[in-house]
């Protein structure tokens, strides 16, 4: 199971007329296609962090754009609640040990929170911002080497 950030670039900042779309379908940006590539490349599960819905599985139907984000503290008054993000989480049901993060260290402690201490791993820590991030992936999609996973 790979956990990938949903961005904000959209389908609906392109497409106004889109209507609801499936989650695979609705985010549109660069950071997060690379994301989405090496997941289903490397494991072939994920599921989105979405900061206004939550955790959604590929097929799950986002109705409409929106432009909320996570902040370095975690959850804010826009955003959905750390409550309902762990509900979701148990609903899940992920029996893995560790878990892949692709995304910020902004992640870091909003995971702890809401999984209860579940074992994570970002592999993109220790980048050199955004652009290091997509270097890194797209170089990891490019020899089919996967990213080192340091236990976080």
């Amino acid at each position: 199971m790979i956990i990938i950030p949903s961005g904000k670039p959209k389908i609906w900042d392109k497409k106004e007329d889109a209507g609801p779309v499936i989650a695979s379908e609705a985010y549109t940006g660069n950071f997060h296609r690379l994301c989405k590539a090496y997941a289903e490349k490397f494991d072939g599960d994920y599921v989105i962090l979405s900061p206004k819905y939550g955790f959604l599985k590929p097929d799950s139907l986002v109705l409409e754009t929106y432009d909320v984000r996570f902040t370095a503290r975690g959850v804010t008054a826009e955003t959905i609640s750390v409550e309902a993000l762990s509900d979701q989480w148990r609903s899940l049901g992920i029996a893995q040990e560790t878990i892949v993060m692709l995304g910020g260290k902004k992640f870091k402690p909003l995971l702890a929170e809401v999984t209860g201490g579940q074992p994570f791993v970002f592999p993109l820590h220790g980048s050199e911002g955004i652009g290091d991030m997509q270097k890194r992936l797209r170089a990891a999609l490019d020899t089919g080497e996967p990213l080192k996973i340091n236990q976080s």
